[in-house]
Protein backbone atom coordinates (compact mmCIF):
# COMPACT_ATOMS: atom_id res chain seq x y z
CA UNK A 1 0.00 0.00 0.00
CA UNK A 2 1.58 3.43 -0.90
CA UNK A 3 -0.85 5.89 0.63
CA UNK A 4 -4.02 6.14 3.06
CA UNK A 5 -4.77 4.34 6.51
CA UNK A 6 -2.92 0.99 5.38
CA UNK A 7 0.21 2.42 3.95
CA UNK A 8 3.60 0.37 3.89
CA UNK A 9 1.72 -2.71 4.32
CA UNK A 10 1.72 -6.35 2.23
CA UNK A 11 -0.93 -7.68 1.38
CA UNK A 12 0.19 -11.47 0.40
CA UNK A 13 -1.23 -12.97 -2.91
CA UNK A 14 -1.49 -16.55 -1.36
CA UNK A 15 -4.99 -16.87 -2.72
CA UNK A 16 -5.86 -17.64 -6.39
CA UNK A 17 -8.61 -14.74 -6.17
CA UNK A 18 -7.92 -11.98 -4.06
CA UNK A 19 -10.51 -8.77 -4.17
CA UNK A 20 -9.16 -5.75 -2.71
CA UNK A 21 -11.00 -2.17 -1.70
CA UNK A 22 -14.12 -1.45 -0.09
CA UNK A 23 -17.71 -3.25 -0.83
CA UNK A 24 -20.25 -0.53 -1.66
CA UNK A 25 -17.94 1.68 -3.49
CA UNK A 26 -15.34 0.19 -5.41
CA UNK A 27 -14.16 -3.58 -5.53
CA UNK A 28 -11.61 -5.68 -8.02
CA UNK A 29 -9.64 -8.43 -7.96
CA UNK A 30 -6.12 -9.81 -8.38
CA UNK A 31 -6.07 -13.55 -10.15
CA UNK A 32 -3.36 -15.75 -10.68
CA UNK A 33 -3.55 -17.63 -13.69
CA UNK A 34 -0.67 -19.31 -15.32
CA UNK A 35 0.97 -16.77 -16.83
CA UNK A 36 1.03 -14.43 -14.63
CA UNK A 37 -1.46 -12.12 -12.46
CA UNK A 38 -4.70 -9.97 -13.98
CA UNK A 39 -6.64 -7.48 -12.17
CA UNK A 40 -10.00 -7.01 -13.06
CA UNK A 41 -13.11 -4.53 -11.86
CA UNK A 42 -15.49 -5.75 -9.77
CA UNK A 43 -17.95 -3.24 -8.41
CA UNK A 44 -18.63 0.19 -8.36
CA UNK A 45 -19.37 3.11 -10.55
CA UNK A 46 -15.66 4.14 -10.60
CA UNK A 47 -13.14 1.97 -12.74
CA UNK A 48 -9.96 1.41 -11.07
CA UNK A 49 -6.80 2.28 -12.92
CA UNK A 50 -3.41 0.40 -13.46
CA UNK A 51 -0.77 2.96 -14.21
CA UNK A 52 -3.26 6.14 -14.44
CA UNK A 53 -4.99 4.65 -16.98
CA UNK A 54 -8.91 3.28 -16.05
CA UNK A 55 -9.66 -0.30 -16.32
CA UNK A 56 -11.44 -1.21 -19.51
CA UNK A 57 -12.92 -4.65 -20.57
CA UNK A 58 -12.47 -7.98 -18.76
CA UNK A 59 -8.94 -7.88 -16.47
CA UNK A 60 -5.47 -6.36 -17.56
CA UNK A 61 -2.42 -8.42 -17.32
CA UNK A 62 -0.07 -7.10 -14.10
CA UNK A 63 3.48 -6.46 -14.37
CA UNK A 64 5.93 -5.89 -11.47
CA UNK A 65 6.03 -2.32 -10.08
CA UNK A 66 2.32 -1.39 -11.92
CA UNK A 67 0.49 0.98 -9.78
CA UNK A 68 -3.14 0.43 -8.98
CA UNK A 69 -5.42 2.97 -7.63
CA UNK A 70 -8.83 1.99 -5.88
CA UNK A 71 -11.18 3.81 -4.40
CA UNK A 72 -8.81 6.78 -3.71
CA UNK A 73 -5.94 4.01 -2.34
CA UNK A 74 -2.81 3.72 -4.16
CA UNK A 75 -1.05 0.06 -4.45
CA UNK A 76 1.93 -1.13 -6.13
CA UNK A 77 1.88 -4.59 -7.55
CA UNK A 78 5.05 -6.78 -6.70
CA UNK A 79 5.84 -9.84 -8.95
CA UNK A 80 6.04 -12.68 -6.02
Amino acid sequence: MLNGAAAGREVSLTKVVTTVGKPGVQVASITKRPGGYVFAHVEGAARPTVNGIAVSGESVNLKNGDVIELAGTQMQFVQP
